[in-house]
């Protein structure tokens, strides 16, 4: 029995002398791994290492996608203003409320182009107020006297911004006179492409018509 733990003993010494190197490097690496962990660059390291952009990254979407409002749903849109900071009263009373969300480093003159384009093709249908992010510029107030059809709004405090879940702007929602949701664009990784939206518009067109 000696002999039997003896040699057993042997077996280990030897095999800790030809992957001891290679032992203490993965407890380095899960020591690392640890650290960084608790301290939050974890998973930043991983997209680094792995050549991940973090805003194509589907779970994120996901994750990001269960704060959105359901359709069906009655909104609040209490929290907007004009220029001014007088509250504004949406959505309107006699069509559907076409709410935009953009902002000046979303392609805010492409975005607007395309924007006039849907609100005159279903006018008849749609209004359109175009929530504007940040801090009104010089060229954001260019462009609103571009389009005067379309209304323009702030979301100073980004109340409403932050209840309706408005990221990878520009993003849309269609709200009825009684605030019922009736559509929003869902998240992309394109949704600052034109040709995305284009193709996005004309199903929501098709959803008008009905």
């Amino acid at each position: 029995m000696a002999f039997s733990r003896s040699r057993q003993q042997r077996r280990w010494t030897m095999w800790l002398r030809g992957n001891g190197q290679v032992l203490l490097f993965w407890l380095a690496c899960a020591f690392v791994g640890w650290y960084l962990g608790a301290k939050g660059y974890g998973t930043a390291l991983l997209f680094r290492l792995t050549g991940i952009d973090p805003e194509e990254w589907t779970p994120i979407l996901q994750l990001t996608a269960e704060k959105d409002p359901k359709v069906g749903s009655v909104i609040s849109l209490e929290g907007l203003t004009d220029w001014s900071g007088k509250p504004v009263r949406l959505p309107f009373p006699d069509k559907l409320t076409a709410l935009w969300f953009t902002c000046g480093t979303c392609g805010l003159e492409e975005t607007l182009q395309l924007i006039h384009a849907f609100q005159s093709q279903n006018a008849d249908k749609i209004r359109t107020a175009v929530v504007y992010i940040g801090q009104p510029n010089a060229e954001l107030f260019r462009l609103w006297n571009a389009y005067k059809d379309l209304v323009f709004v702030w979301d100073p405090k980004l109340t409403v911004f932050e209840r309706l879940n408005a990221l990878y702007m520009p993003r849309l929602y269609l709200v009825a006179p009684d605030g019922t949701l009736r559509y929003l664009s869902r998240l992309s990784l394109r949704s600052r492409q034109i040709e995305k939206w284009q193709k996005e518009l004309a199903q929501v067109k098709y959803l008008l018509g009905k």
